[in-house]
């Protein structure tokens, strides 16, 4: 793998590594990691970036632009990240997603895919690195329910570093509950339709943001699929989250995007106004399952 990736790299000396917008554990950790291993390789990172922020903190908003290479973490599509006006290559675990040249691994996590990359490059992880690492497992694993034997023994390594408990630092580290979080919650179970089909139980709601945690929750309550839209500048985010359903497939058909099998976004590149994503989320639910009728 670090050999593929010093390939890509091609005599890069200045690099951006950038996340998928608004940055999730995962996605920031292997960020961060991944700044470490291409610092090994004498690669100077000027900036870790993550387009619309991270509620994580810890990185740029700012693409900057006197840069070799952008070094993507955690994106499946370029539609996940502003447009780059340079070359790029991803480092990514999504078997689904757009063809840019890179190291793609099939893991639960892409933390998992960085720190093998920080193994064969002998990097060394420092504490606080190892527990934002720590956090990007458990988050992207679902608090472990999607981890295998190589995503434990990876944590264990971590947690051996640390010397500390993983409760601990789940805890000391967890995403903090806001006011903001909270309405987009609420209007997302406002909003909602959910449909019954040969599938199961498909919900689909639209929010302004925080798409991504109101179709976990909808999942964990029950719906075998979820589906969260969402209006940004480049047009329609459509979120995707399930139970055993291959939803990247349906992302792929609808737009531009990928992810995994059981969590996808797909852009559709269209300006429409909030009034009309209600109609959109019908098309995506009898994409779906064409027999899904809506519960009332």
């Amino acid at each position: 793998m670090l050999e593929t990736l010093r390939e890509l790299l091609a005599g890069a000396r200045r690099a951006a590594v950038v996340t998928h917008r608004r940055a999730d554990a995962d996605a920031l950790a292997c960020a961060e990691v991944l700044k470490l291993v291409l610092e090994r390789l004498g690669v100077e990172v000027v900036a870790v970036v993550c387009p619309e922020g991270s509620l994580l903190g810890g990185c740029s908003e700012d693409l900057p632009r006197d840069v070799d290479v952008y070094v993507l973490a955690d994106v499946a599509s370029l539609s996940q990240v502003p447009p780059l006006p340079g070359r790029a290559i991803r480092v990514d675990h999504h078997y689904a997603g757009d063809d840019v040249p890179g190291v793609v691994v099939n893991r639960p996590s892409c933390t998992e895919v960085a720190l093998t990359l920080a193994e064969e490059a002998g990097v060394e992880i420092p504490p606080d690195v190892a527990k934002l690492a720590v956090l990007g497992i458990y988050a992207d694993t679902g608090g472990l329910k999607r981890a295998d034997a190589g995503t434990l023994r990876a944590l264990s390594k971590l947690l051996e570093r640390l010397g500390a408990p993983l409760g601990d630092i789940v805890k000391e580290g967890g995403e903090a509950w806001n006011t903001s979080k909270t309405m987009a919650f609420l209007k997302g179970f406002r909003r909602l339709e959910v449909y019954s089909s040969s599938v199961g139980l498909i919900c689909a709601t639209h929010v302004g943001a925080y798409e991504s945690d109101v179709a976990s929750l909808l999942v964990s309550v029950g719906c075998r699929v979820a589906v969260v839209a969402s209006r940004k500048e480049d047009g329609v985010h459509v979120v995707f989250r399930s139970r055993d359903f291959d939803v990247a497939s349906i992302a792929r058909r609808i737009g531009q995007g990928g992810g995994h099998r059981e969590a996808a976004v797909a852009v559709l590149k269209r300006r429409v106004s909030k009034s009309e994503l209600p109609s959109i989320l019908r098309a995506v639910v009898k994409e779906i399952a064409p027999d899904a009728k809506l519960v009332e």
